[in-house]
Parts: structure tokens; sequence; C-alpha cells
């Protein structure tokens, strides 16, 4: 079973049941259709978004008795309705919130590193799984732990990085659990993004996620150059004294915080898991 798509459906489910055209009278019989896959991936000790929580409260092995009108009396439905309305409503107001403070962090992170480094090296990475291999989101834990390891560490490819920063998202079916991931590195000692954009690939692809994973690099050439058309490039090696550099760099690093993508967060989480990370900036006289 795909882990991830099963929480999607979920969601999508009972986002229908949140509807005011809904028929109440429908509910009890297109409850029970999911409930044998809400059973197989259903885990206490996880947290989960409003309406997939909503949907795992009312499984009949852990419904309080006074829930058990959601399924036979309409006012008890509309109340329920309303109620799930409101909590999702705010979750994703926070969620904004978060990810506009993630956001002034990362450019603010950035900018200490500029005036830190005269010249930087963008790498983009988005990490990805095959389907038919999509994770648990413990199993997903584990490899960017494994993942973020390497990069302390300055493990092989990572030797000169400087920083990085990540998002953690859940997608639809084509990408279920996935990373956008952005390691910079010492401009002045590197240049061959493209070439260390495919090394990060090949290490999530082959060692982390064992063959299961796939990935896109961002720094391929062909991918670089459209941008480059458009005079929009913003990443590969970006020179602090191009004022049009640095300015396309920040444009290009938000999609690490982008509030568009408000359906990308994930519907379940570890405790203390965070969608968002990034390196501590650590400041120095050297430039």
């Amino acid at each position: 079973m795909n882990e991830a798509q099963t929480f999607i459906n979920l969601e999508k489910f009972m986002s229908s049941v949140c509807r005011k055209d809904y028929y109440w009278k429908n509910f009890a019989s297109d409850y029970d259709q999911w409930l044998d896959d809400a059973r197989a991936i259903y885990d206490e000790e996880l947290e989960y978004s409003p309406l997939i929580q909503a949907y795992f409260d009312l499984m009949p092995e852990r419904m309080d008795w006074y829930d058990q009108g959601v399924f036979d009396n309409q006012r008890v439905f509309k109340d329920f309705q309303t109620s799930l309305r409101l909590r999702q409503k705010c979750f994703l107001h926070d969620f904004a919130d978060k990810v506009e403070d993630n956001l002034d962090e990362l450019l603010t992170y950035f900018d200490q590193l500029v005036g830190k480094h005269c010249k930087l090296l963008l790498v983009r990475v988005d990490l990805y799984y095959l389907f038919e291999h999509s994770p648990t989101i413990r199993q997903f834990d584990r490899d960017i732990k494994k993942l973020v390891n390497r990069i302390q560490n300055r493990d092989r490819m990572f030797k000169n990085q400087v920083g990085y920063a990540y998002r953690l998202e859940q997608g639809g079916k084509s990408k279920g659990y996935h990373c956008h991931l952005l390691v910079i590195y010492n401009g002045s000692d590197c240049y061959r993004d493209g070439y260390y954009g495919h090394e990060i690939g090949k290490l999530w692809r082959d060692e982390i996620t064992q063959g299961h994973g796939y990935f896109h690099n961002g720094n391929h050439s062909s991918h670089k150059k459209y941008y480059e058309s458009l005079e929009l490039l913003g990443i590969g090696r970006i020179d602090r004294k191009f004022i049009k550099s640095i300015k396309n760099a920040r444009k290009s690093i938000r999609y690490l915080a982008d509030s568009k993508k408000n359906n990308q967060y994930l519907r379940v989480r570890l405790n203390k898991m965070r969608e968002f990370s990034k390196a501590v900036f650590k400041p120095s006289s050297r430039f």
C-alpha cells in the first residue's frame, strides 16, 4: 500500500464531506469504503492534519459514544461539518504563517552567507521516490536524517558546502513524500554545480533509498539555459559583486518557502518533525 497516496485519498474524501452540498445520509456508507485502508496506515503515535485525524477519530474502535450520531443524525453531522471546516481553515492559516516565517529565515540566512563569501555555488536537487516504492513517513524521516547527516559531516560531495536548507512536502500520485534540497558551496573553490547536483541525486537514489528513489537535478545545463535565456538564472555560481545575480538567487531559493504551494504540506508527521530546516549560520571574519 502507498501510504502517502492513501492519506491524500482520505483527505480528498473528508474534504468532500465538508462541502455544504454533501448529503449527510451518504456519510456512513461512504466512510466505510475507506475503513480498511485507514486501519492499515493508522499509527496512534503520529500526528495528523485535521481532515485525516477526523477520519481516524470516527473509526469504530476509536469513536466515543457521543460521536456516533454523526452517522445517523443530521444535526450532529452538520455540527461535525462546521467544526471540521473551521479546524482545517485554522490549520491552513497556521501553515501559511509558518511558511512566511520560514521564508524570512531563509532569505536572512542567504544574505548572511553572501556577506561571508564573495562567491557561492547554489545547487538545487528535488528528491522523490518511485511510486511503487513509496515509503512510510517513518522511513522517509530516516532517509532525510541520513541525508542531512551526510551534509553536516561534509561527506564526499559535501566537502566544500557552507550551508543548506530543505523543505519536506507531500504531493499526489506522482510525488508522494519528497524533499526540495538546496546545498550551498564555497563558490571560490567549487564551480561544477551540475556535477554536484547529479552526485547528490545519485547518493539519494543508490545509497540512501537503496534504488527506491529518483531525483531532479535543477542544475542540469538544459534547465539552467532556459532560465538564463529569460535572464532569471539564480542557481549555479553566484558572485556578490553582481546585484542581478544575487536578486535572481533570492527569487530562486524562495521555492523552499513558497506560500503558493499550500496543498503540499505533510498530512502526517512524527513528533517534532520539521517540514522546513536549514543550517545554523556561523559568522566569521573571513571574506
